[in-house]
């Protein structure tokens, strides 16, 4: 009897189960998942729309399919999109959001205020710059999905690579409103058929004022995180030999001796590598005691042009005001923007190669 009613107690929940998926199921199949969206200001108060959504084929395949409509607001566009299409778009499904560079240079809080809203959209989602116009960029397929999906998969696994820092909506808004600070954002551009993240762009608030080039993100990484791995570097020698190396454990730290005042800041850098690929045989330790040295003096050359481009500019992406900040009780936000640009800022690598393959 015991074994029977256990039996009438499994068959049941798989019915309860079975049902349930049933009602998932069809749930998914009667919604337009959007993936992505891109903004773009095509007046000084009109929004482009461009959203990302993945029609699912009979042979399992996924194709690619976009709506862009203009409104004077984003709940105006979603309506108007939710009317050219057969199913109810649903925005939870959200993976990027993308602004168009001449938007992002204008300012984009107000647009960012339409995720912040949305209880729906997480606040992990990717951001990033598009260098094009998003209608017709996104309208083409790079991959086997749809570009949202594609798209963030392109950011999260640079990010996980150590290729570019890690950015999301709430890592934005966080730089955007806190002091001492400034935000940054990938920049993607179309090349040859192909999405690549060509630039980091760096923010002023929230308006987009220059960036950093592909050759230069090794050195931002390193002075960005306090410890980090992974990233990869390749570089000519004075001898015109070739080296790769990566990255696998380096350590930033501040010296910060007169917070609040123009005393010199120093950031003390400690990297310890391996050598992935060289262009002249076996190695020996004279060669590789070269290589130390000339790393060395690569990410210190590197590294306070990339801090003197940042005071030029008079934005902090680093975040030294906020380690200013939290190293003194006097902090003045307004006295510190005066300081800023004028303090003597440098940089000190100690670099060790711990592993080389064939040493001679």
């Amino acid at each position: 009897m015991g074994k029977l009613k256990r039996m009438m107690q499994i068959l049941l929940l798989s019915v309860l189960l079975t049902g349930c998926m049933n009602i998932d199921q069809r749930i998914l199949d009667d919604v337009q998942l959007v993936t992505g969206a891109a903004y773009r200001y095509v007046d000084d108060d009109i929004i482009e729309l461009t959203t990302v959504f993945p029609n699912y084929q009979p042979d399992g395949s996924v194709k690619n399919e976009t709506l862009t409509t203009t409104a004077i607001l984003n709940k105006e566009n979603r309506d108007k999109q939710s009317l050219q299409s057969e199913k109810p778009m649903v925005s939870g499904k959200l993976e990027v959001a993308l602004y168009e560079r001449e938007t992002a240079e204008k300012g984009i809080v107000d647009l960012l205020d339409t995720l912040a809203r949305d209880p729906s959209i997480g606040a992990n989602i990717y951001l990033a710059i598009l260098d094009g116009n998003p209608k017709v960029v996104l309208s083409k397929q790079y991959g086997n999905m749809d570009n949202g999906i594609f798209l963030s998969n392109l950011i999260e696994q640079n990010v996980e690579t150590g290729l570019i820092h890690k950015t999301n909506l709430h890592i934005f808004k966080y730089k955007l409103y806190a002091e001492g600070i400034d935000p940054m954002l990938p920049i993607i551009e179309q090349k040859e058929g192909k999405l690549n993240i060509k630039a980091i762009g760096l923010f002023e608030d929230d308006k987009l004022v220059d960036q950093i080039e592909q050759e230069k993100f090794f050195f931002l990484t390193l002075l960005l995180v306090h410890k980090g791995q992974k990233d990869t570097y390749a570089f000519k020698t004075k001898e015109e030999k070739k080296v790769s190396i990566v990255n696998i454990k380096s350590v930033r730290k501040y010296d910060i001796p007169e917070p609040m005042t123009n005393a010199e800041i120093k950031i003390n850098m400690d990297v310890k590598a391996i050598i992935r690929e060289y262009s002249d045989g076996t190695l020996n330790k004279q060669k590789i005691k070269k290589i130390e040295n000339e790393l060395k003096d690569e990410i210190e050359k590197n590294s306070e042009e990339i801090i003197q481009q940042f005071q030029e500019k008079g934005i902090d992406p680093l975040g030294i005001g906020e380690e200013v900040r939290t190293r003194t009780r006097k902090w003045d936000q307004k006295k510190w923007k005066q300081l800023y640009p004028d303090i003597k800022i440098t940089v000190r690598a100690k670099v060790k190669i711990m592993e080389t393959g064939v040493i001679e």
